[in-house]
């Protein structure tokens, strides 16, 4: 049985998480999970104040604070709002693999050191990690992002700097604990990146 996994799917913006754990979810008849949507629910009923993490990277408009922001300073809101949003995204977790349900859950919310302390049995996880120059083509196509940026070179190099931060962190995280990692190239399409998760659970479930 494939339908009664949980499989995470963790991967940089940009990356294609979402498209892939949309398409997962529909091969599979179950429910899809896109972290950023608990965030947004979570952040309309706490405030800074209760909850400073969630609210991290909420500092007004999206142009003014990739624009003036560091690099630096936009990881630290990162790394908040993770740690902020992860409690939130184990008990879904923990909920699921307890009834026995299959979901597919995407969001760069996680990190592999924190999934590698979960229990193991009907969770699979696949770290979308990709190509620097593919990312970053991407991103480029997205100029509804960067309109009304006073510096829109400088707001794409500090989202693109951010953004290949949790790339690499991913990656190499995801490397040291042999988890799955998902090279996107450029070259496969999401019906190939499903094949590719579903012959790997199919494969873990003959292991167990």
């Amino acid at each position: 049985m494939t339908n009664n996994k949980v499989i995470l799917i963790g991967g940089a913006p940009g990356a294609g998480k979402t498209t892939l754990g949309s398409a997962l979810a529909v091969r599979l008849g179950v429910t899809s999970l896109t972290i950023d949507d608990l965030v947004t629910a979570a952040i309309a009923v706490t405030t800074p104040e209760t909850h400073p993490g969630l609210h991290a990277m909420r500092k007004g408009p999206h142009t003014e604070y990739y624009t003036n922001s560091s690099v630096e300073q936009l990881i630290a809101d990162a790394t908040l709002r993770h740690e902020g949003t992860w409690p939130m995204v184990r008990q879904v977790i923990r909920k699921y693999v307890s009834l026995r349900r299959g979901i597919v859950i995407d969001g760069w919310h996680m990190r592999p050191e924190w999934v590698a302390q979960l229990p193991r049995e009907n969770v699979w996880t696949g770290w979308l990690v990709i190509d620097t120059a593919v990312l970053e083509a991407r991103e480029r196509q997205n100029d509804d992002f960067l309109e009304g940026s006073a510096d829109p070179e400088r707001m794409f190099a500090n989202f693109m700097g951010r953004s290949l931060w949790y790339n690499n962190l991913i990656k190499e995280e995801a490397s040291a604990l042999k988890m799955n990692i998902l090279h996107q190239d450029g070259n496969k399409s999401v019906d190939a990146l499903c094949k590719i998760v579903l012959d790997s659970v199919v494969s873990e479930n003959k292991n167990v």
